[in-house]
């Protein structure tokens, strides 16, 4: 009795394991040679495999059950519809049938992809299939396939799957399959990315993508091979070659799950697919006949046209009578028929049929000029489809040598090199025309400009492409667009000593010593991390491309000037093949264009410290002795026509020439030497011009003088702003100050600095800018449109916060003036937050002390006033504040 006891007590630890026994796709025409590594698909693949494709939870009460095939190998919609009901279906498990137990999980409710709604099985060209929308994905334990991998897929992408960028950022893509992991060198994904099919791959941190558009809701084939020895990878749609490349592979360790319908299993960073997998079968090795062998019966069952050859896309001009390369078409299945096609334009439907053209080759012809395109319908026994449209075959003229697409700089009224094209055939007529777009098309007709070579003129500023229509006896073609032709005003070229500029790493970017001034409108530094920005005109680096402000970059040196391109920083920093790579550029020559000031500077990266800290160099060319003098610090001036005149403050410069004065309206304000006579309200350009020096030329600078007219009260009660016998609030004769028609202080003069008012409002009271009068505290609540500041009341060493009337007051946070230099020429220059949690990144410092900004109140009267915070105690906050306009 104990033996029997034995027995079965044998037999129950044994059935306590999984057992897995290695099944034969012999549905697919395998042999038991060919393993796969995982088998997921909504018919039978394996006639040996006794379980159930999937698992099956229904929305009603999420009861989960498993569903197998009918008698015909298909799924058993019967069964699924029965178990689901009128309500959603969604996949728990998607069953592997290769036998090695590899399924696809999924547990969470809300990541598991659909198969039934409101009772109805989703279908992709009649059969089943699994619908993935957004978040969605199964997970798959296991590390078979981090090796050889070969993949084929039976999908419909939809236009949701819109993720795109460089070759190097795959792992963003729409995944499909994929073990995307942060920082992983075996990772890798395949899925949609720029619209095509693509294979990323961690150890090369780059991708392969097919030549097909495939996120249009059609149902595709999609094979692939990796080969993790050499790193080769290929791309098949519909059976044809869609992509090859080799990405190599360097060191790698196994990632230990895989996703279908994301790029990872992780969170972080996962992107997931849209669209229909109908069927996804992977093996450990490359596989070449039977990869074809899937293909072919994957397209019989789903209907699917594949091609193991598609027309080639080259496109081929010949002479009439001429012998072109042959076109060929080859399917997958041995029994299709052909029909060839021609067409006038680039498209595989609508063409005129090529009677007696059956073979799977077609050999175009030659016998009348023109330009023609062709290709093949395919027809077997469960689809007919048509090929893709071959190159055009082109018989006739054809351009041999396009214009030049080297840019040049051009001097205004210099002259420009020419630009020629040359086209065989005959009765060839030439048209240039002038684009401001880099396209050859949408151009503007240049008269007269009608043979084969062309020089662009240099009259007129700015930058322009060219392109020429070369015409013959029935054809018409159209060249590339040339090079950019830069027209410009005479630079300003910095080629004195080099000097090296360096901002040690974790030093404060704050700091001037920290910062290379260049002019008085750009100041390069960088901050703790990112890039450089341009300090004088933005807080910190803007990575959409625009800093640093003001400035453009080009690689190489003032020597090749005619030829260089220029675009913002960050592309600039571009390398071949990769993303911006800051590192990658140390001793790599640069041309720094001052937009603003015309001057270039010869510019080489020294040294760039990646990750946190700043830290960077550069060694760059200084003005020569014959540049202008670098003029700066000559702002717009605010006086009261009661000022009479003052001294002119001369800008800041490094020449030593003699300073001369302009007005540019002598009945507003007249100049003798440095001193200006105000003589009536209104606005003056004042223009300063320094001579030139031994080492420095001439140059200019100009600023408004705005006059204002102040309204007093005399001491016979006449109002007037221009009679000097006005009074002040005491009732004296005014000086600097005197009473308004209301009763109210007026200032008469200004300072050297802009007049101020200074005040102490308790936290939480509104403050009137206008009538300079708190609202009290009663409010707090409903604010009235006169009033616009108010101290709330935050924590910290520094409780003020510095905020607005959010119905009637809009307010801009300054980092880059300070107060006694805001002017009303400042106004238009900043961002004006609507409310207190505007989200624009200008506003996102209104919750925090304001130590370091100065806010530009725009109030419901139309004014602008500018407020400085200077101090806080238990009974309120002091600040001041001016008008600007």
């Amino acid at each position: 009795m104990g033996f029997y006891k034995k027995i079965v007590l044998f037999f129950l630890i044994f059935a306590s394991f999984d057992v897995y026994s290695q099944n034969t796709l012999d549905n697919l025409g395998l042999t038991s040679a060919t393993p796969a590594a995982g088998a997921y698909s909504l018919r039978k693949l394996s006639s040996s495999y006794l379980d159930s494709a999937i698992q099956v939870r229904r929305s009603t009460d999420n009861t989960t059950q498993n569903i197998g095939f009918d008698s015909n190998g298909n799924l058993d919609a019967n069964s699924l519809t029965s178990f689901v009901g009128s309500g959603d279906g969604f996949l728990t498990i998607w069953y592997d049938q290769s036998g090695n137990g590899n399924n696809a999980i999924q547990n969470a409710l809300l990541n598991q992809p659909k198969i039934i709604t409101t009772g109805v099985i989703e279908r992709s060209n009649g059969f089943p299939t699994i619908i993935f929308s957004g978040s969605q994905f199964l997970v798959v334990n296991s590390t078979v396939f981090n090796n050889d991998l070969t993949g084929c897929l039976v999908y419909n992408a939809s236009s949701f799957n819109n993720r795109s960028g460089l070759a190097r950022s795959w792992f963003t893509m729409n995944g499909i399959f994929g073990s995307e992991q942060p920082g992983g060198t075996t990772d890798f994904a395949y899925g949609i990315y720029n619209n095509k099919f693509t294979a990323g791959n961690g150890p090369s941190d780059n991708s392969i993508a097919g030549n097909t558009t495939v996120n249009d809701n059609s149902i595709r084939l999609h094979s692939w091979t990796r080969n993790r020895i050499t790193g080769q990878i290929n791309l098949y749609a519909n059976g044809a070659i869609d992509g090859t490349a080799n990405l190599n592979t360097g060191t790698f360790s196994a990632v230990t799950s895989v996703a279908i319908g994301a790029n990872q299993t992780f969170t972080g960073g996962q992107v997931f697919y849209n669209g229909n997998v109908s069927e996804l079968i992977l093996f450990p090795t490359v596989l070449t006949n039977p990869r074809q062998t899937i293909e072919y019966k994957q397209g019989l069952y789903y209907s699917v046209c594949t091609l193991a050859t598609q027309p080639s896309s080259n496109n081929q001009s010949v002479i009439l009578g001429g012998t072109p390369t042959s076109l060929g078409v080859l399917s997958s299945d041995p029994d299709a028929t052909y029909q060839w096609y021609s067409n006038t334009v680039k498209s595989n439907t609508g063409g005129t049929i090529l009677p007696g053209e059956t073979n799977t080759s077609y050999t175009p012809s030659t016998a009348a000029e023109g330009t023609l395109y062709y290709y093949a319908v395919i027809s077997s026994a469960t689809t007919t489809c048509a090929s893709n449209v071959s190159g055009y075959v082109r018989v006739g003229i054809e351009i041999t040598s396009q214009p030049s697409n080297s840019n040049q700089t051009v001097i205004q009224n210099s002259s420009a090199n020419s630009l020629n094209v040359t086209a065989t055939g005959s009765s060839i007529t030439y048209q240039w025309y002038k684009n401001l777009n880099n396209s050859n098309t949408g151009g503007t007709l240049i008269n007269g400009a009608t043979t084969n070579s062309y020089t662009p003129l240099s009259t007129d500023l700015g930058t322009s492409y060219y392109y020429v229509v070369v015409s013959g006896n029935n054809t018409i073609l159209v060249s590339n667009p040339s090079g950019a032709i830069k027209i410009t005003t005479i630079p300003v070229i910095w080629n004195g000593p080099k000097i090296t500029f360096e901002k040690s790493t974790g030093s404060d970017w704050m700091l001037p010593e920290n910062q290379d001034y260049l002019t008085d409108k750009v100041t390069i530094t960088r901050a703790y991390s990112g890039g450089l920005f341009n300090i004088t005109q933005e807080s910190n680096y803007n990575n959409n491309n625009i800093s640093p402000l003001a400035t453009e970059w080009s690689k190489g040196t003032m020597a090749d000037f005619g030829s260089l391109t220029f675009s913002n920083w960050r592309d600039a920093m571009f390398s071949e093949g990769m993303d911006y790579c800051l590192p990658c550029n140390v001793g790599q020559d640069f041309v720094l264009h001052l937009i603003e000031d015309n001057i270039y500077i010869d510019l080489k990266l020294v040294s760039w410290v990646a990750g946190g800290g700043g830290g960077f160099s550069y060694e760059r060319s200084t003005p020569n002795p014959y540049s202008p003098a670098l003029l700066s610090g000559f702002n717009p001036l605010s006086k009261t026509l009661y000022d009479g005149s003052f001294t002119i403050t001369p800008p800041n410069t490094d020449s030593t020439g003699a300073f001369s004065y302009v007005s540019s309206d002598t009945n507003v304000a007249r100049i003798s030497g440095t001193t200006v006579t105000i003589v009536a309200a209104g606005v003056s350009t004042i223009t300063a011009t320094q001579d030139a020096d031994a080492t420095h030329l001439s140059n200019t600078i100009s600023a408004d003088l705005n006059i204002n007219a102040v309204t007093v009260v005399t001491k016979n009660g006449e109002i007037t702003n221009i009679k000097p016998n006005y009074v002040n609030k005491n009732g004296a004769n005014g000086t600097s100050s005197g009473v308004g028609v209301n009763g109210e202080i007026k200032l008469t003069k200004t300072s050297s600095i802009t007049l101020f008012t200074q005040v102490t409002i308790p936290f939480e009271e509104y403050f009137d800018l206008e009538a300079g009068s708190l609202c009290g505290g009663s409010c707090f609540d409903i604010v009235t449109s006169n009033y616009d500041l108010v101290f709330a009341a935050g924590g910290g060493t520094v409780r003020a916060r510095m905020w607005w009337n959010n119905q009637y007051t809009d307010m801009a946070m300054v980092y880059d003036k300070s107060f006694d230099n805001l002017t009303s020429a400042d106004i238009a220059n900043y961002y004006y937050c609507d409310y207190i949690g505007d989200p624009n990144l200008s506003c996102f410092n209104v919750d925090t002390p304001p130590t370091d900004f100065v806010g530009i109140y725009h109030t419901n009267s139309g004014n602008y006033y500018a407020v400085q915070y200077l101090s806080e105690d238990t009974s309120g906050v002091t600040f001041k504040y001016k008008r600007l306009n």
